[in-house]
């Protein structure tokens, strides 16, 4: 709303013009500067009293609307995997793992061990003989021991015949220690001259033990008494 003296001359109405657009262009430059003017008062001088414009307030920002809270809002889809990334390598290294397998893991519950029978030690077997045990053997001829020229004149005349059966003792040197009759011949005289011949003319190769000694050992034999024709 605009205010003007009507005997205003036409030269100053355009005089009047020209400050009103000059008021509107520093209004302008005003709002772009962000200063609110609503008042413009212009010089008395110039034939114009005073001019009042009234200037709106710039308006407010728009304001958002909410958005409701069951609305959809569409998600962005997720982004695509970046393939890998291949490294050329002109000498790949070869690593081989060791074939090896952890042993099973087991738990072990604890035993009373078995009551065992008390161990007798055996004493060791004897060594085997180095040498074969050997019963003596006669050295010199068994005929000579004994002869028909034995006979004494009393066993001829009463005709004593028989067989004696007899057990000899020889001694480590080969020679008869002792001489036992032990089947007679029936006839006492005969029995003796069998033990006393032998003993004066058998000769033996002593008996042997395991481990090669000559030992005493024993001898059996049998002679027979009879008469010649």
């Amino acid at each position: 709303m605009s205010y003007a003296n009507a005997t205003v001359s036409p030269a100053e109405r355009a005089k009047a013009a020209a400050s009103v657009i000059g008021i509107h262009a520093l209004i302008g430059f005003g709002l772009v500067a962000g200063l609110a003017v609503t008042t413009a008062i212009v010089d008395k001088d110039d034939g114009v009293e005073g001019v009042l414009i009234p200037i709106d307030p710039p308006p407010p920002p728009p304001t958002p609307e909410p958005v409701p809270t069951d609305a959809v809002v569409p998600s962005t889809p997720p982004a695509a995997p970046m393939p890998p990334i291949e490294i050329p390598s002109n000498n790949p290294v070869q690593v081989t793992e060791p074939d090896f397998t952890l042993p099973p893991i087991t738990t072990r519950v604890p035993v009373d061990p078995p009551v065992r029978a008390p161990v007798v030690a055996e004493s060791p077997p004897p060594p085997p003989p180095a040498f074969t045990p050997a019963a003596p053997v006669p050295r010199n001829n068994m005929s000579s021991w004994i002869t028909a020229n034995d006979y004494s004149g009393r066993d001829l005349r009463r005709g004593n015949e028989g067989t004696a059966r007899y057990r000899l003792v020889i001694g480590s040197d080969g020679r008869v220690d002792a001489c036992e009759i032990t089947s007679s011949t029936g006839h006492s005289s005969l029995d003796r001259s069998t033990c006393s011949l032998i003993e004066r003319r058998a000769r033996f190769n002593p008996a042997t033990n395991n481990r090669g000694e000559e030992v005493v050992g024993t001898y059996t034999g049998v002679v027979t008494w009879q008469i010649p024709e």
